[in-house]
């Protein structure tokens, strides 16, 4: 049933993705996949839909509530503003598929949730994040904003939204980038809002509390590599006198920690992959679980429409055989009274033949003692007779 034309053609592999993930632990962030308008219907089995009118009471069924939705599509077709409630907050950031995000978009993004987070500190509302499937371009903002403000590991954001989502992101170059972000990050100061929506001559922004909430029987979900040091402790902090005579066993050692690092990451990638192709391998497994169902409805359904037309058949050959009889009995009995009518007729005229050969007709005479207009029996003349013969010969073609 997935397909359509023009507009209301329904995104390729849509259908093979969950329409909404789990809440991620200790942040506001919930992935989705793109929810598709009312119009989208008619390409789509009843299991198969989801809409923005969905998505509000699924949520609410796990007795939580959205605030916020950032659409991250790159299209305006699959639904708009007007198809969800007034209350809830919608921002659309334009960002192209197939490509890591660049700077503008993920300063936008920053922005959008540090302002939600300052508006909505009172309350425990949601914060929407989908593209159109809900796993790249989703995936790579929302553990970016992980990694880069609330200092999380890339493997351990990574792996938290996988799990959250129920399906692993897909483009090896998100995840890449992702992982170089504890390098680059090591040594940088961690800045929770962009540059670019600070005012011009305001104060430098403070910066932001952790979304993440840690319980206490809980390990935490992300430990920064290099916590950098902040100013004013680097001036509380004297300088010891022993590193000032050993600069080339330092050295030697963020070299050691280095080498560490990349074969950590290597193993990490390497655990990743033997996970994505698991993961890869269930996702085929329900595609052809998905693909078999499909055909068997289809065959249930072509086989009642066969049933039906069957049914259909047999109920027009009844009826035509039933006209057909009611035709031949209508037709036999019109044979047999024509048949009897000539029978009729034919006895008729034999009992009159037998008449005029047992009774001859006799010429009439007048009669001497009979009066004046009495006439005795005479015979025919010839052409009377010829007058009589026609007659019978029609009333003969008339029966």
């Amino acid at each position: 049933m997935a397909g359509g034309r023009g507009a209301l053609r329904v995104p390729e592999r849509w259908t093979d993705y969950i329409p909404l993930g789990c809440r991620m632990p200790g942040t506001r962030f919930i992935a989705f996949k793109v929810p598709l308008k009312k119009s989208f219907d008619q390409n789509l089995l009843p299991e198969e839909r989801f809409s923005p009118r969905d998505l509000i009471r699924k949520v609410e069924e796990r007795k939580e509530e959205l605030g916020l939705i950032i659409d991250l599509t790159y299209t305006t077709r699959y639904y708009g503003r007007e198809d969800l409630p007034p209350t809830l907050r919608y921002t659309k950031i334009v960002t192209m598929g197939h490509k890591i995000p660049n700077k503008k978009t993920i300063s936008m993004f920053r922005y959008m949730v540090k302002k939600f987070l300052t508006r909505n500190k009172d309350n425990d509302k949601l914060i929407g994040v989908h593209c159109t499937h809900g796993l790249n371009r989703t995936g790579y903002l929302v553990c970016r904003y992980l990694i880069d403000v609330e200092g999380m590991e890339p493997n351990a954001a990574i792996e938290l939204f996988n799990k959250s989502r129920g399906h692993p992101i897909e483009r090896i170059n998100y995840i890449r980038d992702l992982q170089k972000r504890a390098l680059k990050n090591s040594c940088e100061p961690k800045n929770s809002g962009s540059d670019v929506f600070r005012e011009k001559g305001s104060a430098p922004a403070k910066p932001q509390k952790q979304l993440v909430k840690h319980h206490p029987s809980q390990a935490p979900l992300a430990v920064p590599r290099f916590p950098c040091r902040s100013p004013s402790s680097t001036k509380e902090q004297r300088p010891d006198p022993r590193a000032q005579g050993q600069p080339q066993e330092l050295g030697h050692g963020h070299r050691a920690l280095g080498q560490r690092q990349q074969e950590h990451l290597e193993q990490r990638h390497l655990e990743q992959k033997k996970l994505e192709r698991r993961q890869q391998k269930k996702l085929k497994q329900l595609e052809q679980n998905h693909l078999e169902q499909r055909q068997q409805k289809k065959v249930k359904y072509q086989e009642q429409n066969h049933q039906e037309e069957r049914q259909q058949k047999k109920m027009k050959h009844q009826e035509q055989r039933q006209l057909e009889e009611q035709h031949h009995l209508e037709q036999r009995e019109q044979k047999k009274l024509k048949h009897l009518e000539q029978n009729h007729q034919e006895q008729r005229q034999q009992k009159k033949r037998q008449l005029e050969e047992q009774h001859p007709v006799e010429q009439r005479q007048p009669c001497s003692s009979a009066p004046r207009n009495c006439w005795l029996p005479q015979e025919l003349s010839p052409a009377r007779k010829r007058r009589r013969r026609k007659h019978e010969l029609k009333e003969q073609e008339m029966s």
